[in-house]
């Protein structure tokens, strides 16, 4: 998984140092099932000193095992840490006009939802983990036992696990929906809380945003978030009794089929019962790890500036003496509204009006002189010098202080009058 590989490459060495602890964890836990095989079910070793010996073997298994588990999951808060300053760090440095194009409540929903859905799974990350690897150990044992019953186990196994997956998939569906479904609610909260005085004056559209615009987004988030609850309990269960399952096909094969003696086959069972804890939690933390995923995958689609860890100063020019907007045209993505061509010249010292109704692109045109928008034809000269559209922090710098203390953006004083972009567009 990408989420995964980028902890690989930010994380090599100490990922490689708790996979190690991992290993040592099942290593220990297969050699306390090996302990009691040889010595207190085979051969039942009456002195005293097995029970010292049994109990330290206990210790040790719960300090490496939880050794292990503390450190993947410290490891994925470091992770977590680093993507959340990373994120806030890529929205500073993104244009105002892509974050306007998103929206603060996707923004929202990124910090907040994406974010602890990825924290969750790097809390769970230790029990897959841990499952995986006593899963792999475990068989290796069991093969040294009896071969035979350990093909017959794997296949039963096998099917265990593929019907597990089947219905975790069907998790991973309904969490990708239910991610963008968030987005809407989000919207809706936001539509409501931004709103509350106009909705409570009109109550007719306060109904109106409550039943049209909430209820459906919130019917259908419920829909999937049952579904999604639904298969994954059902992939926990279809393990557990699976796993029941195989503890009495190991007996049937041991006492039915003479495959192994009692010894052999009680050991089978052991180490199955050793391993269902395991790998049911495993099954149950793999839908975390796939909501993560999809949480990953949103914050890489909002497209925000690559992340920079300075805060590079541009260049000032406090001397400058004209601005210049030449054949400057913009236009919403979102919508076909748009300003321009605009040809203007603003002198150093000048009380400039912007003069124009609602709509007429007064705000847009203050954007575009202060450099929180970039023009998609034209150019915007700084006495006479072109300023480079991957550099708008320079126009801010240089200009904003300068323009926003002399820019008045006032509505017309009658119902018609000529805007002063208008005048400049010509």
């Amino acid at each position: 998984m990408e989420l995964l590989i980028l902890v690989w490459r930010q994380y090599r060495w100490p990922f490689i140092s708790v996979m190690a602890l991992s290993l040592a964890s099942a290593a220990l836990g297969i050699g306390l099932i090996a302990f009691i095989n040889q010595r207190l079910i085979e051969t039942v070793d009456t002195t005293v000193m097995v029970l010292p010996e049994f109990l330290g073997l206990l210790l040790l298994l719960m300090a490496v095992t939880l050794g292990s588990q503390l450190a993947l999951t410290t490891l994925g808060h470091h992770f977590v840490y680093r993507l959340r300053s990373e994120f806030i760090k890529r929205i500073l440095d993104t244009h105002v006009e892509r974050i306007e194009q998103l929206g603060s409540a996707s923004l929202l929903a990124g910090l907040t939802s994406d974010i602890r859905n990825i924290t969750i799974a790097f809390v769970r990350l230790p029990e897959l983990v841990q499952g995986i690897i006593l899963t792999v150990g475990s068989a290796v044992y069991l093969a040294m036992l009896s071969t035979k019953m350990l093909l017959v186990t794997t296949v039963w196994m096998t099917i265990t696990i593929w019907g597990g997956f089947v219905l975790v998939a069907r998790v991973y569906r309904h969490m990708a929906t239910l991610r963008e479904t968030e987005d809407k609610l989000y919207n809706d909260y936001q539509t409501v809380l931004e709103g509350r005085k106009e909705l409570t004056l009109n109550r007719e559209r306060a109904e109106q945003i409550f039943k049209q615009c909430y209820t459906p987004d919130a019917k259908e988030y419920r829909h999937h978030i049952i579904r999604a609850d639904t298969f994954h309990l059902s992939a926990v269960n279809w393990s557990n009794i699976m796993m029941l399952g195989a503890i009495g096909l190991v007996f049937w094969m041991a006492n039915s089929l003479g495959w192994a003696d009692t010894n052999v086959a009680a050991t089978y069972s052991l180490t199955l019962l050793f391993l269902r804890t395991p790998l049911l939690s495993a099954v149950g933390a793999l839908p975390t790890l796939l909501a993560a995923q999809v949480a990953f995958n949103k914050l890489n689609k909002f497209a925000l500036a690559p992340y920079k860890p300075d805060f590079p100063q541009p260049k000032a020019f406090p001397g400058w003496q004209t601005l210049e907007l030449r054949n400057v045209v913009f236009h919403y993505q979102d919508n076909a509204f748009s300003v321009g061509p605009i040809n203007l010249t603003i002198h150093r010292g000048e009380l400039l009006f912007l003069i124009g109704g609602n709509g007429s692109g007064k705000s847009t045109l203050a954007m575009l002189l202060t450099g929180l928008y970039q023009p998609q034809s034209g150019a915007i000269l700084l006495d006479g010098q072109p300023i480079a559209a991957g550099q708008p922090e320079r126009l801010s710098q240089t200009v904003f202080c300068g323009v926003h203390r002399c820019l008045v953006i006032r509505p017309p004083a009658g119902a018609a009058g000529e805007t002063r972009e208008s005048r400049a567009g010509r």
